[in-house]
């Protein structure tokens, strides 16, 4: 009576992993050509051409394999040596979209309006407990304008530290200007989601590609 093999011509190595067969390598290349040659009509040999070209073509296959290798480990260095950069980010203050203010021993951090069309910009300024604790008028420009809060209550006083918050209307007579806020506050964290960076301002986080700029 036959004895049924642990494998057979058939299927997979017990314990590996199914074979995907849409993909061909170079060993399958050569099993491939070797079958041909062995299997050529006699009466009419392969042309020495065409033997010529299939060899031509698997040193390329072997080739685009090695390139291909190095390229994967380029691109895994150069992801290792960004996120290690990356890691130079918590502490530092970047400037992101936001309307969040910081203050600190007397100094506020900066807040920017980039306007879509010129105007004037009236602003509040609301502690955690959303109380008005400062308004102040500004003339606007298109592009990017400096609206950073001095940091002074209305009786005079140095506001006490903590973050605080801007909120901003634009307008050009009775027309509304579009505009975004941003700020500049401290990097409290960073994590990566598929391998992108992502840092924690205010409480929110953003990737490291909507960072206008560090400081």
């Amino acid at each position: 009576m036959p004895v049924t093999g642990v494998t057979d011509g058939y299927g997979p190595v017990l314990g590996e992993a199914e074979r995907d067969y849409s993909k061909v390598d170079s060993v399958d290349f050569m099993k491939l050509l070797v079958a041909q040659i062995q299997n050529q009509d006699p009466m009419s040999p392969m042309d020495n051409s065409e033997f010529t070209s299939q060899i031509t073509q698997f040193t390329m296959l072997d080739e685009m394999e090695a390139l291909n290798g190095k390229m994967d480990d380029n691109i895994l260095v150069g992801q290792s040596i960004n996120n290690t950069a990356m890691l130079g980010l918590v502490g530092k203050n970047v400037t992101v979209e936001g309307n969040k203010t910081w203050v600190e021993a007397g100094q506020v951090t900066e807040n920017v309006l980039a306007a879509e069309g010129p105007g004037r910009a009236i602003i509040e300024v609301t502690d955690d407990t959303g109380h008005v604790v400062a308004t102040y008028e500004q003339s606007i420009n298109q592009g990017l304008n400096t609206v950073t809060w001095d940091g002074q209550l209305p009786n005079g006083e140095t506001a006490p530290d903590g973050i605080y918050t801007i909120s901003a209307t634009v307008a050009n007579g009775e027309t509304e200007i579009p505009f975004t806020t941003l700020m500049t506050g401290p990097v409290a964290g960073l994590r990566y989601e598929n391998n992108v960076g992502v840092v924690t301002v205010g409480g929110q986080e953003y990737y490291v590609s909507e960072i206008y700029s560090v400081s």
